[in-house]
């Protein structure tokens, strides 16, 4: 009889804050195969030593969703070669976040001092359309 599937990790955490884009998760799930043996071929009983025997690998993804769009990413840990990689896209991925995350941040004020810039250049303009004709719209709107 086989085990069933257990998780040592299953979350889905949503990424937005209450009344934003309510589609944005990340999904993690390790599988916990602590308690599974090894895997016999439908021919094979415990203790053959034909081919067929196989460890079980467990199932390890990491889902990333924003509205329509999901990206899957799955580990390995099969040999130390996958295992070294999946530890690599791991820290390669929170690197990255960490540094976007600082960019990110850098760019709020220039964009505050444009989103200023527009509401001023909004404001002036609805100043000069309550002009009679000839007033300040016939003025250049570029600063001099």
């Amino acid at each position: 009889m086989t085990v069933p599937y257990r998780a040592r990790l299953n979350e889905r955490t949503l990424l937005n804050l209450p009344g934003f884009h309510s589609g944005a998760f990340v999904y993690v799930y390790v599988e916990d195969t602590s308690e599974r043996g090894l895997q016999y071929g439908e021919y094979c009983e415990p203790g053959c030593l034909c081919g067929c025997v196989r460890n079980y690998e467990p199932r390890a993804t990491l889902e990333i969703a924003d509205c329509a769009d999901v990206v899957e990413l799955e580990f390995d840990v099969d040999s130390d070669g996958y295992r070294e990689n999946s530890l690599h896209k791991l820290d390669t991925l929170i690197a990255a976040l960490r540094v976007f995350r600082e960019a990110l941040v850098k760019e709020f004020e220039p964009y505050d001092e444009r989103a200023g810039a527009l509401r001023e250049l909004k404001e002036h303009l609805e100043d000069v359309q309550d002009e009679p004709p000839g007033g300040a719209a016939s003025r250049s709107l570029r600063p001099a």
